[in-house]
C-alpha cells in the first residue's frame, strides 16, 4: 500500500480591523458519520488544513448537530507536544480569538507532566507510545453552556466525544466532536448560522502550559459520571506499570494517512490564521496556533 503525501497550501489570512465575521466563508459541511477514535480516515484525507511547517495539520467541519475537529502529526517532536503538554481547542462564537471556552485534552499538571517523564525514560519507543496513549485518559473542559464544565473521563460521552491513536504510518491522530447545543444558544437554521472561529494550540512543553483559566481552579475528574473527590486521579502510576482503562480499544486503528513526512491537506475555502512551529526541539520552540474563522453549514456544500 503506498503512503499518501501531504501538501501544505496556505490562505491568505483574514485581516480582522477590515473584515466581520459575518463575511466569513461557508464551511464544511460533515455530511458522513464522524467516530472520535483516532482514525482519520473517515475524514477524507489529506486532512485540509496544514501550519507553516508542515509538522501539523488539522480539519473542522460542521452538521446541524456538532463541531468535528480532527488534528493529525506525523512530527516526532510535534507528537510529543500533543501527548505530553496537550493540546487546547477554543472555540469563539463571535469568530474572533477568545480563550473563554474550550478543552484541554490530555489534562494534566505539571507535576504529573514531570513525574511520567521519569517514569518513561528508559521504556522502549513503542512501548513508551502505547503508555501515553494510555495515560491519555481525562480531558478538561470550561466556557461550554448547557453542561458542567469540569474534567471528564474519555468513557464519559455525554457530552464532548475524544479520541486519540496512531495509525499504521505512525501519525497521531486527535479527534473531538463538540456538539453545538453545548457552544450556542439557539440551533443553526438555514436562515441563521453564525460565524465562529476555532483555535486549535498544541502546547509549549515547559511552563504551565497545561494548567486551566482560574474559573477552573479546584475541578473534580468525574468518575462514572459522578464527581470524583478532590480531583484524585484513581488508580494512579505506580512504580512506572502502565494505567488501564484509558483509551477504549486496545488496537492500533489505521487507515491510509501518509507516513514519511506528512504534509498538510490543501485548504477548501476558509482562513489559517498564524503560528507555524520554530525550531526543532519540543522542549523550547513554543506552542503551534492555528485559527480557523468559519460561517457554520447548515447543509452540504
Amino acid at each position: 500500500m503506498h503512503k499518501l503525501s501531504y501538501v501544505v497550501l496556505y490562505a491568505i489570512p483574514f485581516l480582522l480591523t477590515n473584515c466581520s465575521p459575518t463575511n466569513f466563508p461557508v464551511g464544511k459541511y460533515q455530511s458522513e458519520p464522524i467516530v472520535a477514535d483516532g482514525n482519520a480516515s473517515d475524514w477524507g484525507l489529506p486532512l485540509r488544513f496544514g501550519n507553516e511547517t508542515g509538522s501539523l495539520q488539522y480539519a473542522i467541519t460542521n452538521d446541524r448537530e456538532n463541531i468535528y475537529v480532527s488534528v493529525a502529526s506525523n512530527d516526532q517532536a510535534t507528537q510529543m507536544k500533543m501527548l505530553r503538554a496537550g493540546i487546547k481547542v477554543y472555540i469563539d462564537i463571535k469568530g474572533k480569538k477568545s480563550t473563554d471556552m474550550g478543552l484541554i485534552y490530555p489534562f494534566k499538571d505539571q507535576d504529573e507532566i514531570n513525574n511520567r517523564r521519569m517514569g518513561i525514560r528508559n521504556t522502549n519507543p513503542t512501548a513508551m507510545k502505547e503508555k501515553m496513549i494510555l495515560d491519555a485518559d481525562i480531558f478538561s473542559t470550561f466556557g461550554f453552556i448547557n453542561m458542567e464544565n469540569r474534567i471528564y473521563d474519555l468513557k464519559d460521552t455525554s457530552h464532548i466525544k475524544i479520541g486519540l491513536n496512531y495509525d499504521p504510518y505512525n501519525n497521531l491522530v486527535f479527534e473531538a466532536i463538540i456538539p453545538l447545543k453545548n457552544v450556542l444558544t439557539t440551533p443553526i437554521t438555514n436562515t441563521k448560522a453564525p460565524s465562529i472561529s476555532v483555535g486549535i494550540i498544541v502546547n509549549n512543553m515547559g511552563g504551565d502550559a497545561q494548567r486551566p483559566n482560574a474559573s477552573m481552579t479546584g475541578m473534580n475528574r468525574a468518575e462514572g459520571g459522578g464527581m470524583g473527590g478532590g480531583g484524585m486521579r484513581g488508580g494512579g502510576m505506580g512504580g512506572g506499570g502502565m494505567r488501564g482503562g484509558g483509551m477504549g480499544g486496545g488496537s492500533m486503528r489505521g487507515g491510509g494517512m501518509g507516513g514519511g513526512s506528512m504534509r498538510g491537506g490543501g485548504m477548501g475555502g476558509g482562513s489559517m490564521r498564524g503560528g507555524g512551529m520554530g525550531g526543532g526541539s519540543y522542549g523550547n520552540s513554543g506552542p503551534i496556533v492555528n485559527w480557523y474563522q468559519f460561517k457554520l453549514a447548515y447543509q452540504p456544500n
